[in-house]
């Protein structure tokens, strides 16, 4: 780790994160497991305060080592599976526990072991035999959602928190009454439990190389947003980032403590040129739109054939579904590109200029909006990078920030002129 990086790790830890180096042993005091090491993972607002997310490395008393996904909260947020310790930075008490226990999701214990998913799904009238289990996605306190494989049939169990039930099952009613590609629900109960059918295709993040340069994939993405909009709902969508732009500027200015001065001005121009935005541009949105919850055929990859997660969708501004898109297509450009794999980092930066100037084509007199919009989201994407105090988290974050200048440099982010077939999007790396 660079000098600077090691600083920056050490005043986040001082300056963000709670001692865990007390707080987490407290925890599992008198369990007959002993805490070896603690990395951090994850960190999002809860409540009046965090959730922190570590990757714990233990020992039991018959020398058994394991790592153990931990969650510190401050928030307040706790049950009966939760340990009450007292953080000695502040001498207020935090709550400790261990996935699957999260105290959010009461019945995401019972969706995680083999014979307890099969036994509910029998009493649900779906029964499995020798059922795989996969966790296709967490959020602590949020979601979860785990794939059910076996002989009969391919289920997903989407775990929230129980008031969420009602509306995700309406939501979902809605958009397949409107025509949209989404899950259906097969059955929900109200302790938060929902089981979903499984939907055609596979996600369009997986075939990037194929839609990439494929004009066919950002017209049909641009149709999906348009058939959302004509769902027939009230609510607003989930708040975004930048919605939540105070929490995420104080996060990354506490990681990057070096970039204050940037980040602030960065934020401050994201906030002068939406702060004008007219409600009556609003519509039905998707509210937390990637290519991870757009599924595409096999065989006609530029082909939408499935839209999953709309827990989020509702009356938003639409430019913020696609500030959602490219900014998740950039870091995942810096994701390929961190592991070797040019090619796909590179396509992910072309189709997130391709979506965005489509955009821009489409809404000439919004076309002010796209800068801000993906700024938003790549700030906040800095910040979950940044709070993992790791080098190569402050390295993406540091690039985040790059790519939030050009984004706010551009109306639309173009390709440069030159023969270059890199996006000005997109930072050098």
């Amino acid at each position: 780790m660079h000098e600077r990086d090691e600083t920056a790790a050490t005043r986040l830890t001082d300056a963000v994160w709670p001692n865990h180096e007390r707080v987490i042993p407290q925890a599992f005091a008198g369990s007959g497991t002993s805490v070896v090491a603690a990395r951090a993972h994850s960190v999002e607002p809860s409540g009046n305060g965090y959730l922190y997310g570590y990757e714990v490395d233990t020992v039991d008393r018959n020398g058994q080592r394991a790592t153990v996904l931990t969650y510190v909260d401050t928030g307040g947020t706790h049950d009966q599976n939760s340990a009450i310790v007292t953080d000695p930075a502040t001498n207020e008490p935090v709550s400790v526990w261990a996935y699957p226990n999260d105290p959010g999701l009461p019945v995401l214990p019972q969706a995680t072991y083999r014979d307890a998913v099969a036994e509910l799904l029998t009493t649900l009238g779906m029964p499995v035999t020798d059922p795989v289990l996969t966790v296709a996605a967490y959020r602590p306190g949020k979601r979860a959602v785990v794939r059910i494989d076996a002989p009969e049939r391919t289920l997903f169990l989407k775990i929230v928190r129980p008031h969420r039930v009602a509306p995700i099952v309406q939501a979902h009613e809605q958009f397949v009454a409107a025509g949209l590609p989404v899950p259906r629900v097969l059955s929900s109960r109200g302790d938060g439990l929902l089981v979903l059918e499984r939907i055609r295709g596979v996600p369009a993040g997986s075939r990037i190389l194929d839609i990439a340069d494929d004009p066919r994939f950002v017209a049909s993405l641009a149709a999906l947003s348009g058939r959302v909009a004509t769902v027939p709902m009230t609510q607003q969508a989930r708040a975004d980032a930048m919605d939540h732009a105070d929490w995420h500027r104080r996060t990354l200015v506490a990681a990057l403590p070096h970039d204050a001065e940037e980040i602030d001005r960065l934020y401050d121009a994201i906030g002068r040129r939406s702060i004008g935005w007219s409600s009556s541009t609003k519509q039905v949105v998707h509210g937390d739109l990637h290519l991870e919850q757009v599924f595409v055929d096999e065989d006609e990859p530029w082909r939408i054939s499935g839209l999953l997660d709309i827990d989020t969708a509702g009356w938003g501004f639409p430019v913020r579904d696609v500030g959602a898109v490219v900014a998740h297509l950039v870091v995942t450009g810096l994701w390929h590109r961190s592991r070797g794999d040019a090619e796909r980092g590179a396509a992910a930066e072309r189709l997130a200029d391709a979506i965005a100037r489509d955009w821009v084509a489409r809404n000439p007199r919004e076309a002010d909006r796209i800068g801000p919009a993906i700024g938003a989201q790549l700030l906040a994407h800095a910040g979950g990078q940044a709070t993992t105090g790791s080098a190569n988290g402050i390295q993406t974050a540091e690039q985040l920030l790059a790519a939030t200048q050009a984004a706010l440099a551009d109306a639309a982010p173009s390709l440069p002129t030159g023969g270059s077939t890199r996006p000005r999007s997109a930072p050098q790396v």
